[in-house]
């Protein structure tokens, strides 16, 4: 194997030079442009994810010409301190295995190796006095001509703008499988977004629904009171909810509605648009007019409002997800936002005033993708799954999720006690996912001043048993208890602890597949204890 350059891994900034010159590099074999972009993908990920949870890491670029082998190889070698490195997240070395035709990962003494090769196609031998030049044309690398630049970038702009093109379909399309309208209107109440549901129900589209103000749609008597209500609300900046009936354009009839509006607010904390959603509640409002009418139906009151319920908690759920789908798509491509913002703060003078346009434009709408359709995927997976109950060793499970967790559990010095816990009839990988969300929240909260300690154990009663997470962490305060398993709230900043506030309403979802219930108690800064409660008979 011969080196040709290194470069060290340090910040996300050398991604750049490490995407610059495996590409260069590739170059220089005779790789075609396509074969180059995904080696430098594969490079990319692997020193993507040695810069995030890596230490003193290295990249050589090598070109391996073995005269027992015909076939020769680019060569990518990471070397990285950290032993651990393999003990985490690895979605990178994952997606980088695919791409390349050789991947190897070895640990030795001083940390770990990571391999990555690439076939040079064709027969002709790469000399010695070849890679000599090739090694001299990195030693004296040269900047590119501003007009080579220029172009350069426009072309990455494109073919970002088609990336996130693509991404916007992704988003469209997710929408339009929701049972339910969704779409997004400006201060002055204009739609600017709305899934097909929305012309399917009303016959209209977002320009014909503009022009009108939704008129044609709203009944007439109550069209000035939605509009001023609207009018009074938008200056408030909080989420508005309301029954409203819409006109459906196929059978003409008035059909009730749940109208949600949340304000989508920037770093200034201004709203810069609102995302609503609009759930059929008909069959909800016609049963209760019947219930009010009708003394007769009184007897079978208490069946009916036991189907309401579901149909309520059906309800919330759709709105939920419909928030989710709609709600500040953070970072929906890494590299999108990377290299888009990369290039307006670097290239932003070199670029044409409609290129600013559209970067503009690509940077608001990439930093509202990624982690939405991460959550929902989360989140709905827990729906669609064909659950089965399984007599499952409960102990096997608190060692599996500890077992994921080991790196955070190593890197706080955390104890975690575990008494013996029973066999019992549960979805595993729910009430694993559960245990997961659990003991991983004690070691994010915990308290800076003491190591994290976590007590888990059982309390059997007569048709239910209780199981137990106790921690010694910075604990919350039971005002908030409510809030707390709700999706997307959130107790403290990002800056100060990260997540998207969808852990305990996965918990508390799970806790409801199993008909049973979860809930927390806390002193704040003496520890939090959170108790799941499950029926001890399916």
């Amino acid at each position: 194997m011969q080196e040709i350059t290194r470069i060290t891994l340090e910040t996300d900034m050398d991604l750049v030079l490490v995407h610059k010159r495996i590409m260069k590099l590739g170059e220089l074999a005779g790789l075609s442009l396509a074969v180059q972009t995904t080696f430098a993908t594969a490079v990319s990920e692997v020193s993507r994810h040695v810069i995030e949870y890596g230490h003193n890491a290295v990249l050589i670029l090598a070109v391996r010409t073995d005269i027992k082998e015909p076939e020769q190889y680019l060569i990518a070698k990471v070397l990285d301190g950290n032993l651990n490195l393999t003990e985490k997240i690895n979605e990178n070395l994952v997606y980088a295995r695919r791409l390349v035709d050789r991947f190897s990962l070895e640990r030795g003494d001083k940390g770990i190796e990571i391999m990555l090769e690439y076939r040079i196609p064709g027969v002709q031998k790469i000399t010695s006095a070849r890679i000599r030049q090739w090694i001299s044309s990195f030693s004296v690398e040269l900047p590119v001509s501003p007009y080579d630049e220029i172009k350069r970038k426009n072309k990455q702009l494109q073919e970002l703008a088609e990336k996130l093109k693509e991404s916007e379909t992704q988003y469209r399309e997710v929408t339009d499988a929701l049972p339910l309208m969704i779409f997004s209107i400006n201060h002055e109440g204009q739609v600017i977004y709305a899934n097909s549901w929305l012309k399917s129900f009303t016959g209209y589209d977002i320009h014909e629904l503009n022009e009108s103000r939704w008129r044609p749609v709203i009944r007439e008597e109550l069209f000035t009171e939605v509009w001023e209500n609207w009018c009074h609300h938008r200056t408030t900046n909080k989420p508005l909810k309301r029954e409203i009936e819409l006109k459906n354009h196929t059978t003409q009839e008035y059909i009730w509605h749940l109208l949600s509006l949340a304000p989508m607010i920037n770093e200034n904390e201004e709203t810069i648009y609102w995302t609503g959603s609009l759930v059929d509640i008909h069959a909800q409002k016609v049963m209760e007019q019947t219930l009010r009418d009708n003394k007769e139906l009184q007897e079978t009151k208490l069946l009916l409002e036991e189907k309401i319920g579901e149909l309520n908690r059906s309800n919330e759920e759709l709105e939920q997800f419909a928030y989710a789908a709609s709600h500040d798509l953070q970072e929906p491509l890494r590299k999108i936002v990377y290299y888009s913002d990369y290039l307006s703060r670097y290239y932003a003078e070199l670029i044409d005033n409609r290129g600013r346009l559209f970067l503009g434009n690509m940077i608001s709408a990439s930093q509202r993708m990624t982690q939405l359709i991460h959550d929902l995927l989360n989140f709905s997976r827990i729906y669609r799954e064909n659950l089965h109950l399984v007599q499952t060793d409960m102990n096997v499970l608190v060692a599996e999720a500890m077992n994921d967790l080991d790196v955070a559990i190593k890197a706080k010095s955390a104890h975690i006690e575990v008494a013996p816990l029973p066999v019992m009839p549960v979805y595993p990988m729910q009430m694993r996912q559960l245990f997961h969300n659990i003991l991983s929240n004690a070691l994010k909260f915990a308290d800076e001043q003491r190591p994290p300690e976590v007590k888990v154990y059982a309390t059997m009663g007569e048709k239910q048993i209780q199981l137990t997470f106790e921690d010694n962490g910075v604990g919350f305060d039971e005002k908030y208890l409510d809030k707390m398993f709700s999706l997307f709230q959130r107790l403290h900043s990002r800056e100060k602890y990260a997540g998207t506030g969808i852990g305990l309403a996965m918990c508390k979802k799970i806790a409801d597949l199993h008909n049973g219930s979860i809930t927390a108690s806390s002193i704040p800064g003496r520890g939090a204890k959170f108790i799941l409660t499950l029926p001890l008979v399916a």
